[in-house]
């Protein structure tokens, strides 16, 4: 310090003080300039916008194409790849994700010859979901209805998990689908919970289930909501679920419990569904939360996507200011995806091949409106379906088709594809006469009226303004028989209607008798409660009462019926029934007729 000798104290001081200022005023500015600089990234809220688009129950639209009427369709895989597509180049690919609620493996003939014809290749639907770039899927009923080879084969050739909380295994009661999912996107997570109707007991033989079981929806809800909340903590819990909006169904099951989850179970966001394929877009509230849950379904025939546009912000890892809203959107008219329609080209040539192959002639035409007025050719052909697969000595049918008409001539295998719409096996029951009797009568009491008058209308026909009238009840439900003969007495009240005869062979029918009785697998299961509801048999009496089942579907039988035939095919008679008494039921049937189905 010997060159500030003889300066001041008091100057000294100053001039230190001065200087460690200056030196701390430096460093405090160049921290806050740091801090200025990083808090702009740490600390700024981002907008973020993500979009989740549902499809369901495709049933094989793969194409746009109606490959049984060959014809373009309004909707299918390639207007919605050329939506999904629009929206991705608009808010990113990051910001869009695709699912779909089930049903994809039934339907048109594409998905049957995938399914069924074409088994050594990748499967036809993972390799158009994977390249449209699906993020998640859940199983639907006829996804099962498939078949065990057939759906594992999908699920392990999708790209993507196929969701199914509820269906456990037997084995060790352990779901035996993925049952949820998480999709990350733009700094929010989604998670993603599936499920599946638990009615498939009901529909479907457990030949094609075998080894699975399917809790209650509800049941399974209450568990896995909470679990995937406190596991995982999403910031968006979204349900993927293929049952319907409401309503309980038969036998027991709670086949369409959307609505009931979405008011009762608190946690999700939102809900899309689907299975009754009723299009649908609506907010409900939380009974137990008070929070809104968007309950959105894309309904059938793939003219639909259902949307939920997510905007929320997110700051340094946190979402907040989260809003939902709901949207349908109309594919109908929309320019196909020209990428997708290239890449897929060539196996809709294979499909256009399979279905126009032609497997025999027919002597007269097939007409689907006969089956509602008596006997008719076309529950002929299905009553010589079974009864040359199965020992049998009534035959059972129940119609799917409604006004289709397959003309006389050649017929290819698309016909078979428009008489006989789905993958229904045949099964062998043994029942008494009375059940017999009281199954016919439960599926009268759907068909027809208690007539008065012959102005009356015979059949049970809904009339709505502004609709073509229809017969009131779902026509799959309507059974008739075969192997015996009968009179249904409309002048009679539900109960005392169906008289049977005699044998078809012209021996006695009795009803303490057990007979051997074919019916196709959706009834057999349970399906329209003919054989429970209608007979008072119990689910678990029923399934032990089952004798036997086919080894190939309905349709595989009737395309063989046609090409072992010699000649154009003659479907001989073999049903004997009718409404009676006539004088009171001509004029009545001949107006219903004209008033349902014209000239």
């Amino acid at each position: 310090m010997g060159y500030c000798r003889g300066v001041p104290a008091k100057v000294l001081s100053a001039i230190f003080l001065f200087y460690f200022s200056s030196i701390m005023k430096r460093q405090i500015l160049s921290i806050l300039l740091i801090l200025g600089l990083i808090a702009p990234v740490m600390g700024k809220s981002r907008k973020v916008v993500i979009k989740i688009m549902e499809t369901t129950d495709i049933h094989g639209n793969f194409f746009g194409y109606d490959f049984k009427e060959n014809h373009p369709l309004e909707g299918g895989l390639p207007q919605v790849a050329s939506y999904v597509r629009s929206q991705r180049d608009s808010l990113g690919k990051e910001n869009c994700i695709l699912v779909d609620a089930g049903d994809v493996l039934q339907g048109q003939p594409c998905v049957y010859y995938t399914n069924f014809i074409d088994t050594k290749s990748p499967h036809l639907a993972s390799e158009m979901m994977n390249f449209m770039g699906y993020d998640a899927a859940a199983f639907g009923n006829h996804d099962i209805e498939a078949g065990h080879p057939v759906f594992n084969r999908w699920v392990a050739d999708c790209s993507f998990p196929v969701l199914g909380a509820n269906i456990l295994s037997k084995a060790n009661g352990k779901p035996y689908a993925k049952p949820y999912c998480i999709v990350e996107r733009e700094g929010v997570k989604i998670a993603i919970l599936g499920m599946i109707t638990p009615a498939i007991p009901m529909w479907l033989p457990e030949k094609l289930w075998q080894g699975l079981q399917f809790e209650d929806m509800v049941e399974s809800a209450k568990k896995w909501v909470p679990f995937i909340l406190e596991k995982e903590k999403p910031d968006v819990m979204v349900g993927l679920f293929h049952c319907g909006l409401k309503s309980h169904g038969q036998n027991g099951y709670n086949e369409n419990p959307a609505e009931e989850i979405a008011r009762n179970i608190p946690g999700l966001d939102i809900l899309f569904y689907g299975h009754d394929h009723q299009a649908y877009c609506q907010q409900v509230t939380n009974n137990v939360s008070g929070n809104n849950v968007w309950l959105l379904n894309a309904g059938g025939e793939t003219v639909h996507v259902a949307e939920a546009i997510l905007t929320c912000s997110v700051d340094d890892g946190n979402v907040t200011d989260k809003k939902i809203a709901g949207k349908l959107v109309s594919v109908k008219g929309m320019k196909p995806d020209e990428a997708f329609l290239e890449r897929f080209k060539n196996k809709q040539e294979e499909v256009q091949k399979f279905v126009s192959e032609e497997i025999g002639t027919l002597d007269k035409p097939i007409y689907g409106a006969d089956y509602f007025f008596g006997n008719s050719t076309i529950g002929d052909l299905m009553h010589h379906v079974q009864f040359q697969q199965m020992k049998a000595n009534i035959s059972l049918v129940t119609p799917l088709v409604y006004d289709d008409v397959v003309k006389a001539g050649k017929v290819a295998v698309r016909d078979i594809f428009t008489l006989y719409q789905f993958e229904n096996m045949i099964n062998v029951f043994e029942l008494t006469g009375k059940e017999v009797r009281d199954a016919l009568e439960y599926s009268y009491s759907r068909w027809v009226n208690t007539m008065k008058s012959p102005d009356d209308h015979a059949l049970n026909i809904r009339m709505q303004e502004g609709r073509k009238a229809r017969i009131a009840a779902a026509t799959f439900c309507l059974m008739s028989a075969a192997g015996i003969s009968y009179e249904v007495d409309l002048s009679q009240p539900v109960g005392k209607r169906v008289h049977i005869l005699k044998m078809r062979d012209g021996s006695p029918f009795s009803l303490d008798k057990t007979y051997r009785v074919a019916v196709n697998s959706y009834v057999g299961s349970g399906g329209c409660g003919l054989l429970t509801e209608g007979t008072g048999l119990s689910m678990s009496e029923l399934r032990s009462r089952m004798k036997e089942t086919s080894d190939h579907e309905f349709r595989y039988y009737i395309i063989d019926f046609f090409r072992s035939s010699k000649g154009p095919l003659q479907i001989t008679p073999l049903s004997d029934w009718k409404f009676v008494p006539d004088s009171l039921v001509k004029k009545a049937l001949e107006s219903d007729r004209k008033l349902l189905f014209g000239e």
